[in-house]
């Protein structure tokens, strides 16, 4: 019996189409490694010519590559954007803006590239910039002249207590701040430029289907290996930054002769937005013997959900950074605040 239940192991792997998260790339390959594969054929950090849009006012396009590379040195990636040469990567962003009345909609994708041209991968935002941005004359000084705002400000007003007001709203600043984030773990695979991102939750909805305690084992023992990893697993508080993990799991006898009577066990796993939609899913087949599942499952659960979660957690991560969100913290997460 025991020989059954160490086998126990990831036999069928699906994946399906990917809805929310763009160009999630082929979510279960690579399984355990976080981020984005193709990242890997990036060299050590150096310059980063940050280049004006083509879209936008003169002064507007040179005060949005400004606070870009503002941004970029504040997270120790050097970086500029006066000067039309060099470069060990070049960042460009492409812009479509629209008036409003207050100044300014900005949806803004930056590709980052390398000196020949070819591109390396895109973030994207989206902001609004007030009037006195919008209009700004062309910058004349310094890069850190004029339209910056000032760190030690941001922080001091972000410290008062009934002040809601962000002093980087409706800023170029502000505007860039996320992708900044992005860009920086693109260039040195750092996460530690994520330290102001939101962390991503996962609810454990829908295990149904098993015999016995099946579906309360394993969504438990799959909640604390997850745990166990530092990612914050919480089905009670479902909001913007949560993805769902659910399992359809199917017991049945197998048909097949065998030495002794056996029984299959099937567990579907899908990882889906809170809205339904789907961003991928995994199979896992394995034989345990007759009637082994039938009450409760034990270290059944616990084997079948360690070799998901070892698969999982690259996903995870792989969505995370596409949401811009943290999946793990320095230190173990042991329940949801």
């Amino acid at each position: 019996m025991a020989s059954f239940l160490r086998s126990f192991i990831l036999l069928v792997l699906l994946v399906a189409p990917l809805g929310a998260c763009g160009d999630l790339p082929r979510p279960f390959e690579g399984a355990g490694r976080e981020g984005d594969p193709t990242l890997l054929e990036l060299r050590d950090t150096g310059t980063v010519r940050v280049e004006a849009g083509d879209d936008l006012p003169q002064g507007a396009s040179a005060h949005l590559a400004r606070a870009m590379a503002r941004a970029l040195r504040k997270r120790d990636i050097p970086a500029y954007s006066d000067s039309l040469n060099g470069g060990d990567y070049i960042l460009r962003p492409n812009v479509q803006a629209s008036l409003i009345e207050t100044g300014a909609k900005l949806d803004v994708t930056w590709v980052l590239m390398r000196p020949d041209g070819l591109a390396i991968d895109t973030t994207h935002s989206v902001g609004e910039i007030s009037s006195n941005q919008w209009f700004a004359n062309e910058p004349t000084g310094p890069e850190e002249s004029q339209l910056a705002i000032p760190q030690d400000l941001v922080e001091k007003v972000r410290k008062l207590d009934g002040v809601k007001e962000d002093p980087l709203a409706k800023t170029y600043d502000g505007l860039v701040a996320q992708p900044a984030d992005q860009i920086a773990f693109m260039i040195t695979g750092d996460r530690s430029s994520f330290q102001a991102a939101p962390f991503m939750k996962i609810a454990l909805i829908d295990f149904a289907g098993a015999p016995g305690d099946g579906n309360t084992a394993l969504a438990r023992s799959a909640g604390a290996l997850l745990q166990s990893k530092g990612i914050i697993v919480d089905s009670n508080e479902i909001g913007e930054n949560s993805v769902i993990l659910s399992a359809t799991i199917d017991v049945r006898p197998v048909e097949k002769a065998t030495r002794e009577p056996l029984d299959k066990v099937s567990i579907e796993w899908i990882i889906m937005e809170v809205d339904g939609t789907e961003l991928g899913q995994m199979q896992q087949n394995n034989v345990v013997p007759r009637g082994r599942v039938d009450q409760y499952w034990g270290s059944v659960a616990s084997l079948a959900a360690q070799a998901a979660v070892e698969t999982l957690e690259g996903v995870l991560g792989q969505i995370a950074t596409r949401k811009k969100l943290q999946l793990t913290s320095d230190q173990k997460i042991v329940s949801a605040r």
